[in-house]
């Protein structure tokens, strides 16, 4: 978790910050305009980084309400424009600051349970490569299996040694 507090005069090294990263929470603070005309700029350097990922906007320091300088109206609309889950939080009052994180971990969570589908669907379509290994939807060793069952055996693509293939160096699964 990096909060980059807005530091544009450092952008160099806030991007090294967020690069890799899973999900952002973009914040204003309620009591500092400049906070909020920012949000575009930091989900434009965000996006231009890392991609596509998880983001939210929160408005920060809801519990100086008597302070703000930002109507409710405004903060709905640019989130909306932005099509990014609104969150108005306290972190001094630890208000709604679960909620944010909570969603962000879930998802998180959905976007990978996705990629690794889309990935294991991609291996069945497209390659009978798993890692560094074969699957040979066959017999083992040409005998059929006594169960009738269809065998899956992983052998190494490559051989790691010069020696003699070793004929114990595969693994069946029936």
């Amino acid at each position: 978790l990096w909060d980059t507090a807005g530091q544009e005069e450092f952008d160099a090294i806030t991007k090294a910050y967020y690069r890799g990263a899973q999900a952002c929470v973009l914040v204003f603070s309620t009591t500092d305009r400049e906070s909020f005309q920012a949000i575009d700029s930091w989900r434009e350097k965000v996006e231009a980084e890392v991609g596509d990922i998880p983001t939210v906007l929160v408005q920060n320091k809801i519990d100086l309400l008597e302070e703000t300088v930002i109507q409710n109206e405004e903060a709905e609309a640019s989130a909306k424009r932005l099509k990014l889950r609104f969150y108005r939080a306290s972190v001094k009052e630890d208000l709604n600051v679960n909620e944010v994180f909570k969603y962000l971990a879930e998802k998180y969570l959905q976007r990978l349970k996705q990629q690794t589908a889309e990935e294991i669907d991609m291996v069945h379509t497209t390659s009978n490569k798993i890692g560094v290994f074969s699957t040979i939807s066959s017999n083992v060793n040409n005998q059929s299996s006594s169960n009738g069952k269809e065998v899956i055996t992983l052998r190494p693509n490559k051989q790691r040694t010069k020696r003699g293939k070793n004929p114990f160096g595969g693994c069946s699964l029936l």
